[in-house]
């Protein structure tokens, strides 16, 4: 006898779900889905000027691919990877994902990111400054970078020991990285084309 898969679309926010439920779940397509601690999230897929900032950063990242040859092996977004949290019943997916060279495959056959970006939603600031901070150490992320556009800054975390190291980042200011030696792109150049109106 055929299981019927358990289908999901936005009605579905805040539904409470084990990781295994979410993983085999089929998605209403147009939305973004992840699961926070056991309670589904579904969200609107981000709209323009989001989006525009996510294309800059992945703008900057090739640059330095092409200047740096054999450091950073792919670039993703949320549609090409999906962390998993099983500790947490979490599955997020990262605006930008960064994978080295060296990584090795996981026990799925995936190389995991090492470096992940999420540019803040309005009305999201908790989940990006609170919840995925703690979700993504706790899967293993080596540098987390959050870009507000709101305070025109990137807050890079840094895993160092114990605990996340700090630093922000401003206007003129190259962002800081200590996974990306010799990175040069700014925080201004984050906003290239996103207060455009055509």
């Amino acid at each position: 006898m055929a299981t019927v898969q358990l289908r999901i679309g936005p009605a579905d926010n805040g539904r409470r779900m084990t990781l295994e439920e979410f993983q085999e779940a089929e998605e209403e397509p147009g939305y973004r889905y992840e699961l926070a601690r056991g309670v589904l999230e579904v969200t609107e897929v981000p709209n323009d000027p989001h989006g525009q900032i996510v294309s800059n950063i992945q703008l900057a990242f090739y640059r330095h691919k092409d200047r740096h040859p054999g450091v950073i092996r792919r670039i993703g977004g949320g549609g090409e990877f999906r962390l998993w949290v099983p500790e947490m019943a979490s599955g997020r997916n990262p605006d930008v994902a960064v994978v080295f060279h060296g990584t090795p495959k996981d026990n799925r056959g995936r190389r995991r990111p090492a470096l992940v970006v999420e540019v803040v939603s309005e009305g999201g600031e908790d989940r990006d400054y609170r919840t995925k901070r703690e979700e993504y150490w706790t899967f293993g992320v080596q540098e987390y970078w959050i870009v507000d556009r709101s305070l025109r800054s990137v807050l890079t975390l840094i895993r160092q020991g114990e605990s996340w190291i700090e630093r922000v980042s401003l206007n003129d200011d190259v962002i800081a990285s200590d996974l990306l030696a010799g990175f040069v792109g700014t925080v201004a150049e984050l906003w290239a084309d996103v207060d455009d109106e055509d």
